[in-house]
């Protein structure tokens, strides 16, 4: 389509002119990609970062439908041997569902992908349980952090019985055209889970179009439909995100999904510029790749440029 083409062009310009480096962005309608920009001409895998937080929310959403975990399983029934002696706080009464929703009361993020702790610490979950503090109680207070979800990873792992890598292989990444996928793993050999997916645009895309349609993809149902309506409504406040010069964040987070600013829409991004936005109401999916640390000035892009138009 002419004009979705145009609206991707007229996106390049403004995103080179102000030297952000995005990578690769497509246009999709009705499962049908109408328009794109290639910053390569080979479509290689770049990491989806935070991105992939949303296939890990997809992992529940199967595991729950197996039977294998709950939303209110609590933590320190799934990792006994982990918990403290005297446990701080309210770490006692954390459950899945927190995990999912980020609100599981840590006072703070411990570490990121790209914090010097990532690169020393060789057992996350041993950490994880001696380090964190739960200053609120479970289900009060919305803080994003790393270890929610890969705390959430590590569960569904532990009651699957392999890494989740292995336990999506053949009935999510394969469904979705991903063959071969490829995600970082810990020192442990559980997955970053909350970065550290490698997928190509095209692969974004169908991942993007299989969450508009809560969960279907190619006329199979990957993850229940029930679970995604859910998942992907505004379940929590994050207002606390809001700042003057984002146009897009802080209007409410899933299980795992970040709500954009148009109602009924959602997405999943991720740090340097990883954009995979789902509007149900007009069947359409925007997905962005880049390399750039300046990435809210490409997600203001593209809710200056992109969005009021399609």
């Amino acid at each position: 389509m002419l004009k979705d083409q145009y609206i991707l062009s007229e996106f390049a310009v403004d995103t080179l002119k102000q030297n952000l480096n995005v990578m690769y962005a497509q246009i999709w309608r009705e499962g049908q990609c109408t328009a794109e920009y290639k910053r390569m001409p080979v479509k290689t895998r770049l990491n989806t970062w935070s991105a992939c937080k949303g296939v890990v929310s997809c992992a529940a959403g199967i595991a729950l439908d197996d039977g294998l975990i709950h939303l209110d399983d609590k933590l320190v029934d799934i990792f006994p041997e982990y918990v403290p002696e005297n446990p701080e706080g309210y770490l006692a009464e954390v459950k899945l569902e927190h995990l999912l929703t980020m609100t599981s009361g840590l006072a703070s993020s411990l570490f990121f992908c790209d914090w010097e702790e990532r690169y020393t610490t060789k057992d996350w979950v041993e950490y994880f349980f001696a380090h964190a503090s739960f200053a609120d109680e479970p289900g009060t207070h919305w803080l994003y952090s790393n270890f929610n979800t890969y705390m959430l990873s590590c569960a569904i792992e532990r009651r699957a019985g392999k890494n989740l890598l292995e336990y999506l292989r053949d009935r999510f990444f394969e469904p979705l055209g991903i063959g071969n996928p490829d995600w970082t793993f810990c020192p442990k050999g559980h997955v970053h889970a909350a970065n550290g997916l490698y997928v190509t645009i095209d692969e974004l895309a169908n991942y993007g179009n299989m969450i508009m349609n809560m969960g279907r993809f190619n006329n199979r149902q990957i993850v229940p439909e029930a679970y995604m309506k859910k998942a992907t409504s505004n379940l929590v406040d994050n207002s606390c995100l809001r700042k003057p010069d984002n146009l897009y964040s802080g209007f409410g987070y899933g299980y795992q999904f970040v709500m954009n600013p148009e109602p009924g829409s959602f997405r999943s991004d991720g740090n340097y510029g990883q954009f995979c936005l789902a509007y149900p109401e007009k069947n359409t999916v925007v997905v962005v790749m880049s390399l750039e640390g300046q990435f809210e000035k490409i997600g203001n892009s593209i809710w200056k440029i992109v969005i009021p138009r399609i």
